[in-house]
């Protein structure tokens, strides 16, 4: 099996820039446990885009609107290359492929109106994956241990015959503790590169 995640791996991101455009809106006071807090809660499925909104526009200027938090909070998703789409499914013609993300509603409707626009897919999860484990849907992230043990007992497959790649090495610790082999994907090598060079 192959596991993926998404952002760094497949969809590029860009983490830096988001972080900067979402504190210009922020005020110098702003709460940022509360912040945080709403950030993951959003992750998990907890609170709605609208809770998730207004959470932010709390601790905003006073003429930040809905809109500006919107556009600030997608600004962080970039796209993904044609390959890395071929890559996907010349492998799942292979291997059963799977999914798990840490992300969010607002994140994967953006996703689905750009793949539909640039690459004319209008099912990313069921064209490119056997499987597909968002955090707001499960209600779990990684890095913690259930999330990975939901997965397992939902697919039914062996970690020991699974290669989870991402870009985080906490996450991918916590993958190895479970039997997982793993591999961090970074920036110098394109996730497709690294599996051609393996022989998958």
């Amino acid at each position: 099996n192959l596991l993926f995640d998404l952002g760094n791996v497949i969809v590029d991101i860009d983490i830096p820039g988001a972080h900067q455009r979402l504190n210009q809106l922020l005020r110098p006071d702003a709460q940022q446990d509360l912040i945080q807090k709403v950030l993951q809660d959003y992750e998990c499925g907890r609170i709605s885009t609208d809770l998730f909104i207004n959470g932010l526009i709390s601790q905003s200027h006073r003429d930040v609107q809905a809109l500006d938090i919107i556009e600030v909070w997608n600004s962080i998703l970039i796209g993904a290359p044609k390959h890395r789409l071929k890559m996907l499914e010349d492998m799942k013609t292979r291997y059963p492929v799977y999914l798990l993300s840490n992300t969010n509603a607002m994140h994967v409707e953006w996703l689905h109106r750009y793949f539909l626009r640039q690459h004319q897919v209008d099912s990313f999860e069921d064209r490119y994956f056997t499987g597909v484990y968002y955090s707001h849907v499960v209600g779990d992230r990684k890095p913690n241990a259930s999330i990975f043990q939901f997965l397992i007992e939902d697919t039914g497959l062996d970690p020991r015959r699974t290669l989870f790649l991402d870009d985080l090495q906490e996450n991918l610790d916590t993958a190895r503790t479970l039997g997982f082999h793993t591999h961090l994907v970074e920036p110098s090598l394109d996730v497709a590169d690294y599996l051609r060079n393996e022989g998958y």
